[in-house]
């Protein structure tokens, strides 16, 4: 069995964002094999990592934690590829989860901190002290974060179509913190001394760290 399987499906049932996950939704993967799909599942179930019930398949505490451990080293991975290369979103995307079974904990952390570094550096943003507060938390779109939460901009996915954001002072590495929930989804964040609308569509892309105190 390949060994990055049983990441790939904890990080699928992650990424659905649903209260149960049927066998269905992880179609996709079935397709590198059957069997070795439901032996993969099986060793899951076994550890704990998976749980399932009459309504379907959903994640122990400490499959949560192992998936978000996958999702946070592929966003860093598709950060870098996406904003330092330059690679297309999805190439970036695809490279990413090849390459997130592989590294270590380590040179993420090496990773991340780089792209800290490579953020323009401002004495207003404050943002360079950011891991004093988020702690590692888990990425997530910023249309799920509560009003008032601080937060700090880990990857803004398809950033080529949202390259407005660049003038508005929202790049990976800054702080910002979520003023107002509109309707749809829409939100109001404060950048710098700033306040700027965002529309559903750009906010869904826009993935942070929750900062664990202002």
């Amino acid at each position: 069995m390949r060994a990055d399987l049983p990441e790939d499906i904890l990080e699928e049932i992650l990424n659905l964002k649903k209260d149960r996950t049927n066998i269905t939704d992880l179609a996709a993967l079935e397709t590198r094999g059957k069997e070795e799909f439901d032996f993969a599942l099986s060793q899951l179930k076994a550890n704990g990592c998976v749980l399932e019930d009459d309504k379907g398949l959903y994640l122990s505490e400490a499959g949560l934690k192992k998936a978000e451990y996958v999702a946070r080293k592929h966003a860093v991975l598709e950060n870098f590829l996406t904003n330092v290369l330059g690679q297309k979103p999805d190439a970036a995307s695809e490279e990413a989860c090849r390459l997130e079974h592989k590294i270590s904990t380590e040179t993420i952390n090496k990773l991340d901190s780089f792209m800290d570094k490579t953020v323009p550096q401002s004495e207003e943003a404050g943002f360079t002290d950011h891991k004093k507060l988020t702690e590692k938390n888990p990425i997530v779109p910023l249309v799920e974060c509560a009003e008032g939460s601080l937060l700090h901009v880990a990857l803004i996915q398809g950033f080529s179509k949202h390259s407005r954001l660049l003038d508005m002072g929202i790049i990976p590495g800054e702080l910002i913190t979520l003023r107002r929930r509109l309707g749809n989804n829409a939100v109001v964040v404060k950048v710098k001394e700033c306040e700027i609308a965002l529309s559903p569509e750009v906010a869904s892309n826009i993935m942070v760290e929750r900062c664990s105190a202002p």
